[in-house]
């Protein structure tokens, strides 16, 4: 082959090939045995016509199509290692002149993606564990004391706690689509804990809702207003004015159960002391892990705005693809189809795409590239017992599944992506356990390793994770032998 590479915009480079003829000529043999073997040839049997009878009868560029196709298939791999390409997706055929002896293309090549993290391990940022307050250790107390609590008729005003019995139905100021109806929430009976609608992803109808309801008594008919925000996790809804016309049909006052050992009983716990400081060290492992991921998003984020990354349009492409699949699935586990969401939207997908796919798949490119060189610069290698523990802790939440799988193919399907999944967080673990020490400062050094030896180090943990779920069905075929 000779190859002349020209570097293109966009992160591209374009490949003139010619091939020469006689490294050409055993594919146009390969090709007229396969059209051979494909068509009825009269006065041959299947695939025995000769090559010089199938050129004849289908034609030169016809037999020279097929086997540059063949050629491209077999050799495109060589061909860029040849130019010395990396590729960051699929190349394109640009032009054909498959004229033989010699015949010609051009392929325009996507690189791979190069990233620079610069001075990446200079920085820095401050991390504060906050202690878990009182006010964090009532809330929480009193979340596992309401399913527990008792419930009083009461003919006061509504407070905070109080359980109200309504009937709420929804209306918007205009439909969401051309031709829709303006009834947002048919008229239903709903139950409210007055104070405990604060969070905004999961408050209904929205944040803070139960705040209209304090000062009204049982038969009152309350009626608010809401306009969604463009944050609105109910994406539908974003601009919308809603008003919801609320009847009170019953008020009760929750009484929560005691601070004492018949309550601690409930959750395992002899005494309320030993369920008390269960519970604060549960805050404190939660509100630290919360903490620990605000850090390392502020860390990304900084390594990643200190760095030089270049890719290709394709490789951006196929981020947005993903991406766009995603959400495509996740609405028809809603049961919602793509179109009429869009149409609920008041928009078209290339609108939508451009707008909001395209900025967020941009970003998660982005960040994923910095996160793959960082943990390449840092000789980031996989700890196998730290993923023999996750592995473990995964089956284990899984078991109910994994009991239920209906037969070996499916359980085996389920445990491959257990393994998966613990190989990827036992990684990414490390790889972010190592930005946060840099961060505070720690400086860390970067240990020798060998890059095949840390593949190999990952196909034995695979290797080992299937190994222990071997032994772990071997006891459970003993066990049941044992009992029968």
């Amino acid at each position: 082959m000779k190859i002349e590479k020209q570097n293109l915009e966009n992160h591209e480079v374009q490949l003139d090939v010619t091939v020469e003829s006689e490294e050409f000529a055993p594919y146009m043999d390969k090709a007229s045995k396969k059209i051979a073997r494909s068509q009825r040839i009269p006065g041959f049997r299947p695939g025995k016509a000769p090559a010089n009878v199938i050129r004849k009868m289908f034609g030169e560029m016809a037999v020279a199509q097929e086997a540059f196709d063949m050629f491209l298939e077999e050799k495109y791999g060589a061909l860029l290692e040849e130019a010395g390409v990396e590729p960051g997706a699929m190349g394109s055929l640009k032009s054909i002149d498959a004229l033989l002896p010699e015949p010609k293309f051009s392929l325009t090549v996507p690189l791979k993606a190069t990233v620079n993290l610069g001075e990446y391990r200079e920085v820095r940022e401050d991390f504060v564990e906050e202690p878990v307050t009182d006010e964090e250790i009532e809330k929480a107390l009193k979340e596992l004391k309401e399913p527990y609590a008792s419930q009083e008729p009461y003919d006061g005003e509504i407070e905070d706690g109080a359980l109200v019995f309504v009937m709420i139905k929804g209306d918007l100021d205009e439909p969401m689509e051309e031709g829709g109806t303006t009834e947002l929430v048919k008229e239903m009976p709903y139950q409210f804990i007055v104070g405990s609608d604060n969070d905004e992803g999961t408050a209904w109808p929205y944040p803070q809702f139960t705040q209209c309801l304090k000062g009204h008594k049982e038969g009152d008919v309350v009626t608010s207003e809401y306009t969604y925000p463009e944050n609105s996790p109910i994406a539908s809804l974003k601009g919308h004015k809603a008003t919801y016309t609320t009847t009170i049909q019953s008020v009760k006052k929750m009484m929560l159960p005691e601070n004492d050992d018949d309550f601690a009983k409930n959750f395992g716990k002899d005494t309320f002391d030993d369920l008390m400081e269960e519970l604060k060290k549960s805050l404190a492992e939660s509100k630290k892990r919360a903490e620990e991921n605000k850090y390392i998003e502020a860390v990304v984020k900084k390594i990643t705005d200190g760095s030089e990354v270049v890719y290709s349009a394709a490789e951006l492409k196929n981020e947005i693809d993903e991406r766009l699949e995603e959400l495509k699935h996740n609405l028809q586990d809603r049961g919602i189809g793509f179109d009429a969401w869009l149409k609920m939207k008041k928009t078209d997908e290339a609108k939508f795409v451009e707008e909001e796919i395209k900025p967020v798949a941009e970003e998660q490119l982005k960040r994923k590239l910095v996160l793959s060189e960082f943990a390449k610069q840092e000789k980031i290698d996989l700890n196998f017992e730290e993923f023999q523990k996750k592995y473990n802790e995964l089956v284990s939440y899984m078991q109910g599944q994994l009991d239920g799988a209906k037969n070996k193919h499916e359980r085996e399907h389920m445990l491959s992506h257990i393994r998966e999944d613990a190989l990827n967080e036992t990684y990414m673990s490390a790889v972010f356990g190592r930005m946060m020490a840099i961060a505070k400062g720690e400086n860390p050094e970067i240990e020798s390793h060998d890059h095949e030896q840390a593949e190999a180090a990952a196909k034995a943990a695979a290797e080992a994770a299937a190994e222990i779920e071997a032994d772990k069905a071997k006891e459970e075929t003993a066990e049941t032998e044992n009992k029968e």
